[in-house]
């Protein structure tokens, strides 16, 4: 069997596991490993933070930055999200969102809220038609949440999303 691992700070590593040696012999080998030139992903570090959304509710969002990132409120951050019609955000490795990372001195994060797949029917529902508000106060209380941990800072703060996330972006901007 094969099967792929990637993760923000991790572009890929597929792995063979020989399923025929029995359960307790089960090993994962490398099979292939991608590089990228001049990467280290041990540079990097990605965090689950869990906020408090304007109505209670425990959030999840990743922030990943370089590991001597300083918290003082400066850095450029991209906050991505989605939001809708149970689409579950899941890490994923992006060259470009390294580049902003370590050139830029950046630091993205990507907000699991309300409208989408994380946790199930009611965490979809809870961000659908009627309580479509609640994927908009997940997104602000994001970046609140970022200010006030020191990631960054309102002028300093970009958001972005595409499709049902340009929605949310959109209503965001315009709600604050």
């Amino acid at each position: 069997m094969y099967f792929k691992f990637m993760s923000f700070i991790n572009p890929g590593v597929i792995y063979y596991m020989d399923l025929s040696k029995g359960e307790d012999n089960f090993t994962a080998e490398v099979f292939k490993e991608t590089a990228i030139k001049g990467f280290n992903s041990s540079d990097y570090v990605t965090n689950q933070i869990f906020f408090t959304s304007k109505d209670g509710t425990k959030v999840p969002m990743f922030v990943t930055h370089s590991k001597d990132l300083v918290l003082d409120g400066s850095n450029p951050t991209l906050m991505y999200g989605y939001g809708g019609f149970n689409i579950s955000l899941t890490p994923s490795y992006s060259s470009s969102r390294m580049i902003f990372i370590k050139f830029l001195g950046g630091v993205f994060c990507e907000v699991n809220m309300r409208g989408g797949g994380e946790y199930g029917n009611d965490w979809h529902h809870a961000g659908s038609l009627a309580s479509k508000q609640n994927v908009f106060d997940d997104f602000i209380s994001a970046g609140e949440e970022l200010c006030k941990l020191k990631y960054t800072s309102p002028k300093k703060l970009a958001i972005e999303g595409g499709s049902n996330g340009g929605l949310l972006v959109a209503a965001c901007a315009n709600q604050r």
